[in-house]
């Protein structure tokens, strides 16, 4: 496949008007505690679904933005034993629809890093 830009750790997040959190909380897998969440939210045909959603981070909101370039949220978080410093950028399509872009960056220490990340992350 031809690809005229990398689209690896990269990707947009869309306004969902018609999810509702449904439940959630703690969980303990494997010895180790995480935290997710039930959505509830309509397919194509606009029959109830539900989703099982685990919380890889906690975001925060840059209100100090240096440039065009500095993210409008951000925080790290793991994914798959990867920690990664995650950016959201506010943006909008030509036809004025909202979303977000978002992108991600390996952490080169991780050894400590993952595990300041989970002393932070509150259950």
């Amino acid at each position: 496949m031809d690809k005229q830009y990398d689209d690896e750790k990269k990707g947009y997040l869309w306004h969902e008007k018609d999810a509702t959190v449904e439940r959630k909380g703690p969980f303990i897998i494997n010895g180790e505690q995480k935290y997710g969440a039930v959505v509830k939210s309509y397919n194509k045909h606009g029959e109830e679904k539900y989703e099982m959603m685990m919380s890889i981070g906690l975001l925060h909101l840059n209100t100090e933005k240096q440039s065009e370039k500095t993210p409008d949220m951000g925080g790290k978080v793991t994914i798959d034993g990867v920690v990664y410093k995650q950016g959201c950028w506010a943006k909008e399509t030509k036809d004025g629809v909202p979303f977000t872009s978002i992108g991600f960056q390996e952490v080169e220490n991780q050894g400590t890093t993952q595990e300041s990340v989970k002393r932070k992350v509150e259950f």
